[in-house]
């Protein structure tokens, strides 16, 4: 198809239709305007997400009742659509193109014979839920409302939260084959420079034929080789989330028909704050300790159980050890483990797999198949089940901080490494683990920033909560080593 647009009005109609492979959807209304001097005018729109209440109003009737004088020269094209098209959102086009992105936008276009620029009139009507409250971010106290999938209602949210003129949207259209518009979100001033340098970056060197999720955008923020293992950014359905961390001076991208926010740098840190944290004294100096202690637990409860069972047992009190490790069950408390956190994957995987009516049953089934019946068979040791329990339950605590699969991978890693090589393998891998973290950029940034490289000055906001006015008033920054990484 030829890219610009011609003078020759049927040949305009016969080029976009044609893009369109003749749909039925593309509505195509001519119109005559004028009266001594007539006009030949055709709209164009795609009827399922156009507003037609609107094109009727106000496009196709100020163009009929129009019985002015209009100069043909030029500038007609400018002046009928700033003197006769009475919609707000107006832009003229030069490039078939155009024409087509505003027509799978929702948009109008109008074509004048013997003209060769078109008019964009903005009356899309896309179908969106209506706000809700927020559900895999639920908090005691704080904003209720949550993200949508329409990119112009999220950002009308956070519009209406921050009220600056600093707060800039930089917008952008990601596809070959079809093209999704995102959105870049910062405030000036308060931004890491170097932050938005290395997302834009790599948002420009993003080559993909569509984008039907945000975790195309979050992977594009990751070294495919070496964050395998850690999300390198932050993603929330919370407004009142995205609000703080731009005031924190990140960088927040939106995705059309996404209801997420994905937030830049994605520290380590992050995932221990929670938004209630601000909104109440309760947790303030406690809460994130008792996060970040149960992070450990999660991972490394299951490992010290079975190293102690193979390797100190003969150790421990005779009382203890029985209680603990001796028995005649089927299962060592290594393979214990194993099939227990199996059954309980497929346990958590299946319920969001079936109708919501069995999930009660479901559940009843898992729970006497791997607890009475197990132990009643004298299959798994009791402790055993109380352990996984306590480690799933643990776990619970990062369940909405993309937190989950890592913490399920150095589970199962540490299990296996404390069965063959004990404690001293617990630590070598701890120790790797470490120098792995440490070694992490989210878009430059250090993963672990600001416990490693230390920055006394962010710990206000840290491993606890301080007072609401200096972390209001402090400014910060994010070191930036090697933003290539």
């Amino acid at each position: 198809m030829n890219n610009s647009i011609h003078t020759d009005l049927e040949e305009n109609i016969k080029d976009i239709q044609k893009s369109f492979h003749h749909t039925s959807s593309l509505s195509i209304r001519k119109l005559q305007m004028g009266t001594e001097n007539t006009l030949y005018v055709a709209l164009m729109y795609m009827e399922e997400i156009a507003d037609t209440d609107k094109i009727e109003t106000n496009i196709i009737e100020p163009l009929l009742a129009f019985d002015g004088e209009l100069e043909w020269d030029d500038s007609l094209v400018e002046n009928v659509s700033q003197k006769i098209v009475k919609t707000a959102g107006i832009n003229l086009a030069d490039t078939l193109n155009e024409l087509t992105d505003a027509l799978l936008n929702g948009n109008t276009i109008m074509l004048i014979e013997g003209y060769s620029k078109g008019i964009i009139a903005k009356n899309s009507q896309m179908k969106e839920r209506s706000l809700e409250q927020v559900v895999s971010e639920r908090s005691p106290r704080g904003g209720m409302v949550g993200l949508t999938e329409k990119l112009d209602t999220n950002i009308g949210l956070l519009r209406g939260m921050i009220k600056t003129s600093n707060l800039c949207i930089d917008s952008m259209n990601i596809g070959r084959l079809s093209k999704t518009a995102i959105s870049i979100l910062y405030i000036q001033g308060v931004v890491d420079q170097d932050v938005l340098t290395e997302v834009r970056r790599r948002i420009d060197n993003l080559k993909v034929n569509y984008v039907l999720e945000a975790k195309l955008i979050e992977e594009a923020m990751e070294n495919p080789t070496k964050d395998f293992l850690f999300t390198m950014s932050e993603n929330t359905e919370r407004p009142d989330v995205i609000t703080s961390s731009l005031y924190d001076g990140k960088v927040v991208v939106l995705v059309d028909g996404n209801p997420y926010g994905i937030i830049l740098p994605g520290l380590f840190v992050s995932a221990l704050q929670a938004p209630d944290e601000y909104n109440q004294k309760l947790g303030r100096f406690s809460i994130r300790l008792i996060r970040l202690i149960s992070f450990i637990m999660t991972i490394y409860i299951p490992s010290a159980y079975v190293v102690v069972s193979k390797f100190y047992s003969d150790q421990l009190p005779s009382n203890v050890a029985d209680t603990l490790f001796k028995g005649d069950e089927l299962l060592s408390p290594f393979w214990s483990m194993i099939v227990l956190f199996f059954l309980l994957t497929v346990l958590a995987d299946a319920i969001f797999r079936i109708p919501q009516s069995a999930i009660i049953f479901v559940s009843l089934l898992a729970t006497i198949a791997i607890g009475e019946t197990a132990v009643s068979a004298k299959i798994i040791h009791p402790f055993s089940l109380i352990l996984v329990a306590i480690t799933y339950l643990t776990s619970l605590l990062f369940a909405s901080k993309q937190m989950a699969a890592p913490t399920n991978a150095l589970r199962f890693a540490f299990l296996w490494i404390g069965n063959f090589y004990g404690i001293s393998g617990v630590i070598i891998g701890t120790t790797i683990l470490i120098i792995y973290m440490v070694s992490r950029r989210s878009v430059g940034v250090p993963y672990l920033t600001p416990i490693i490289p230390f920055r006394i000055e962010e710990f206000n906001d840290t491993f606890f909560r301080g007072r609401l006015e200096k972390i209001n008033n402090s400014k910060h920054s994010y070191p930036n080593v090697d933003s290539k990484k």
